[in-house]
């Protein structure tokens, strides 16, 4: 069970220094149902208020598996007879040693295309990276975590005092009846930390300890198809992530009944075959839930688990109709 701890510590740590570059998004199984999460065109896009909330396990019967937690909520308005959206997000990711976090304020301003809406959007916020507070590990040879091998020079990670840096992305989303397409850059400006990292056996501060976030772009795409039998749809999706180093690219379809419970089939390229389930609960509130079976032969776990939830509602601020019965004497 300790092996992926050392895995994952050995990896990244040994990549910090050399690369200067960390890729931190979240991994979704369950992307169609929180678009706003990795692309701020899609805030509001439905014309209602979002609570979207979504807990990821990776790798389940690993010690220290990474986990990931993403939080967010937008709120339509109008002005002068344009629409915008509003809205915040909050993710939080565990892998290792490391624990990465964003805040970020969410604003799309909406537009009529073709036969449905186009959202144009931006995120702007703060990101951090840090260490997990209970989280012991000691590259000197010495203690708890040993790693011996030759290769690794790294002798100390300061990730207490990396702070925070100042993150933006942008996005653009269109949906109609049937359709979605979207297409956004998130860590626009390539956050990046000093980590104080050291290097060689001595323990020598290395100055170039900066790290930056990566820069990763998402296209996304689904299809609403009803069939012969109006009760049920078929919604075939896809998403394709990249930061020019580092390829994703997932494929889902699932099956809808009466807009009430849906399932289906994923593959994410070269590394899981995936199971979704889900259902409406009560008007607007919607919980899912994903597994993902490794196919890679790299990693040899329990599967991923992974559950969201989703509730969307209008907010009604006019004054009811009040009726007046007069009798005449």
């Amino acid at each position: 069970m300790k092996c992926l701890k050392k895995l994952i510590v050995t990896v990244c740590a040994s990549a910090l220094p050399l690369l200067g570059q960390a890729q931190f998004d979240t991994q979704r199984t369950q992307y169609m149902h929180g678009p706003s999460a990795y692309c701020p065109g899609a805030v509001a896009q439905n014309e209602m208020c979002n609570v979207f909330g979504l807990y990821r396990l990776q790798w389940a019967g690993f010690e220290d598996a990474p986990h990931d937690v993403v939080v967010s909520g937008d709120v339509p308005f109008s002005i002068a007879g344009t629409k915008h959206g509003i809205g915040v997000s909050f993710v939080t990711e565990e892998i290792g040693a490391f624990k990465n976090q964003a805040f970020l304020l969410q604003y799309a301003y909406k537009m009529q295309l073709w036969r449905g809406q186009l959202g144009l959007g931006l995120n702007l916020g703060a990101a951090s990276l840090g260490s997990v507070n209970d989280f012991e590990f000691d590259f000197t040879g010495t203690g708890k975590g040993e790693v011996k091998e030759d290769y690794h020079k790294v002798s100390s990670l300061d990730l207490e005092n990396a702070g925070m840096a100042f993150d933006c992305g942008f996005g653009a989303f269109y949906s109609d009846e049937r359709l979605f397409l979207g297409f956004s850059v998130l860590n626009l400006n390539k956050p990046s930390f000093d980590v104080g990292v050291g290097s060689g056996q001595t323990g020598e501060s290395n100055s170039d300890s900066e790290v930056s976030m990566a820069r990763i772009f998402y296209f996304t795409g689904g299809y609403d198809l009803p069939l012969s039998n109006a009760d049920f749809h078929l919604k075939p999706s896809a998403l394709f992530r990249t930061d020019f180093n580092v390829n994703s690219f997932d494929l889902s379809c699932l099956v809808d009944y009466k807009k009430r419970f849906v399932g289906g089939l994923g593959y994410r390229l070269g590394d899981s075959f995936d199971f979704l389930v889900g259902a409406n609960l009560l008007n607007g509130l919607f919980i899912g839930y994903a597994y993902d079976l490794p196919v890679s032969g790299m990693i040899k776990s329990g599967g991923s688990h992974e559950v969201c939830l989703k509730y969307s509602f209008k907010l009604e601020f006019a004054k009811k109709n009040k009726y007046k019965s007069e009798r005449i004497l």
